[in-house]
C-alpha cells in the first residue's frame, strides 16, 4: 500500500502493529495518507492550549472533545504517553472554488466521517485505543457539556491540538504531506495504542 509509511526512531519498532487495514483498504475509507510511530516521537507544547483558550475555533468550554473537558494540559500529555504507538492519517479536500467556511466545513465532516470509520476499524483490533481528531465534536447538534455526561463517549474523539500534540513536527518526522497545494484543505487523526 503505497500511502502507509512506518517511522521507526531510534531503532524502536512499533510494537504490535495492528493489520488494520486488511479490507478495507485507507484508500478505501477515504485516507490520504497514514503512518505509524511511537508515542515518545510526538511533540507536546502547552501553547496549544493557549491557542484552545483564545477560543479561535469557538470550541473551548463548549464540548467534551476540547479543553477544559478533556482535562489539564499534563493529565493530556501522560495520557498520550500512557500509550506505545501512534498512528497518524489524513485526509485532503480539494476546495477549488469552494475555499470557504462552507467548504473547511463540509472537509471537516468528511474528515470526521473517515476518522469515524478508520476508529471504528481499528478499534475492533485495539478497543482501549484513543482517537483524536479535529477541533470540537460533530456527533450531537448540541453538546451536553457541561450540564449532562456525554451522550455517545465511543464516538467522541478530542482534539489533537487539545491534548497540546504539535501535529506538523510529527507529520514531518513521519514523511507525511501537511499540505497537499493551493485551495486544499488537510485534515489530520490520530490513533494511539
Amino acid at each position: 500500500m503505497n500511502n502507509l509509511r512506518t517511522a521507526s526512531h531510534a531503532d524502536e519498532k512499533i510494537v504490535n502493529h495492528p493489520g488494520v487495514f486488511m479490507h478495507p483498504s485507507p484508500q478505501e475509507i477515504g485516507v490520504e495518507e497514514c503512518a505509524f510511530s511511537t508515542t515518545d516521537q510526538l511533540l507536546f507544547s502547552d501553547q496549544t492550549r493557549t491557542l484552545c483558550q483564545r477560543n479561535s475555533c469557538g470550541q473551548f468550554n463548549a464540548t467534551w472533545a476540547c479543553p477544559p473537558a478533556v482535562g489539564n494540559y499534563e493529565s493530556c500529555v501522560m495520557k498520550c504517553l500512557s500509550y506505545k504507538n501512534v498512528m497518524i492519517f489524513s485526509t485532503v479536500a480539494d476546495l477549488k472554488g469552494r475555499y470557504n467556511v462552507r467548504g473547511w466545513h463540509e472537509a471537516r465532516v468528511r474528515h470526521e466521517t473517515v476518522t469515524s470509520r478508520v476508529a471504528q476499524q481499528f478499534r475492533t483490533h485495539r478497543p482501549d485505543s484513543l482517537v483524536l481528531s479535529t477541533e470540537g465534536c460533530l456527533v450531537c447538534d448540541r453538546c451536553t457539556y457541561p450540564h449532562e455526561p456525554c451522550r455517545y463517549p465511543d464516538k467522541l474523539f478530542p482534539s489533537v491540538e487539545g491534548y497540546g500534540i504539535i501535529v506538523m513536527d510529527i507529520v514531518i518526522k513521519t514523511g507525511l504531506s501537511y499540505t497537499h497545494g493551493p485551495e486544499t484543505l488537510t485534515y489530520f487523526s490520530f490513533i494511539l495504542f
